[in-house]
């Protein structure tokens, strides 16, 4: 019946909405090591009843496990606030907050705020983590050819958001040399101040500019275009300055972000995203062979599409 999938979709916002209270009252920091429930009541003030309840709908939704008086996160929540998680849990429900308001803003018609921006970029961008390399080694792993170009080579970051995967690799590639551009000022700002925390800065340059206003010619070894977050307008010229920015023989490589789910039980989730991004002029989900035809007008040459941890990947080529 219809009025239970509103009561799935409701238990699940409650489930967040209390995930979000605790987490504000920094009960999961407090719960990441086991606490005797005398403990907890302690920390939190809480009279014993409502504990008791709180407790028992935080471990019926798999946010904490109870044993013999104690309670602690489970493993899949701890991580979340581990140093070396690739998202935090703060990352996670920010999104959830923002994604929910844009879904009615798109109703509307109201475009994105900056501070959007930047809750969009930590959600996609991976925090430069053990765990991020180790990720993004896998990536790489399958595309030895990108390695190779960006071992001892420049590299060209379009679209670089907080400079996820410019961040993690740069540390494994001390002779890599690398600019990343973003169009938003307080991304580009985060990027940056985390490339000097990083001690990357000298030879990571994170610019905020439009990728258009590129002016280098024939100077990088590898690009690579986050083109999901590219409005239509923008993108030919985009791709063109990519093509005079890399030398002759260098690769651009393109992820295949979204597609259909096969999962019917996904495709509610898709098309949200979906009315999210038309909102923002942004074309949704392009196919591998979208992105081919999109590079091979700008004067690209097709070199692969290549299956990878990420999805697939295009891979083109600048010609000589």
């Amino acid at each position: 019946m219809e009025t239970d999938k509103v009561k799935t979709w409701s238990a699940g916002a409650q489930a967040l909405a209390l995930l979000t209270a605790v987490h504000e009252r920094k009960w999961t920091t407090y719960l990441t090591e086991p606490r005797d429930l005398a403990e907890l009541a302690a920390f939190t003030e809480l009279p014993a009843d409502r504990l008791r309840d709180v407790v028992g709908a935080l471990e019926a939704n798999g946010i904490v496990e109870l044993a013999d008086l104690k309670v602690w996160l489970t493993p899949e929540y701890a991580d979340l606030l581990s140093d070396d998680a690739p998202f935090s849990l703060d990352d996670l429900l920010g999104e959830a907050r923002m994604m929910s308001r844009l879904v009615v803003d798109a109703l509307e018609g109201l475009p994105p705020t900056t501070g959007d921006a930047l809750t969009v970029a930590d959600a996609y961008g991976l925090r430069p983590t053990a765990v991020a390399q180790d990720v993004f080694g896998q990536l790489l792993d399958v595309l030895p050819d990108f390695q190779e170009a960006l071992r001892d080579g420049r590299y060209l970051d379009v679209g670089c958001g907080i400079g996820g995967f410019l961040l993690s690799t740069a540390p494994v590639f001390p002779g890599m040399r690398a600019v990343g551009v973003e169009l938003v000022p307080e991304v580009a700002a985060e990027g940056a101040r985390r490339a000097v925390a990083l001690g990357v800065s000298d030879r990571v340059d994170i610019r905020c500019m439009d990728a258009r206003d590129l002016e280098e010619e024939d100077e990088f070894d590898s690009a690579f275009w986050a083109q999901p977050f590219f409005p239509a307008a923008s993108r030919p010229e985009t791709l063109a300055a990519i093509r005079r920015a890399l030398k002759p023989g260098a690769k651009l490589y393109m992820q295949e972000m979204e597609s259909m789910p096969e999962d019917e039980a996904e495709r509610g989730a898709f098309a949200l995203r979906r009315l999210v991004f038309a909102n923002w002029g942004v074309p949704f989900a392009r196919s591998a062979e979208d992105l081919t035809t999109e590079a091979e007008a700008a004067g690209f040459v097709l070199d692969r599409v290549a299956a990878t941890p990420f999805g697939r990947i295009v891979v083109v080529v600048r010609p000589h």
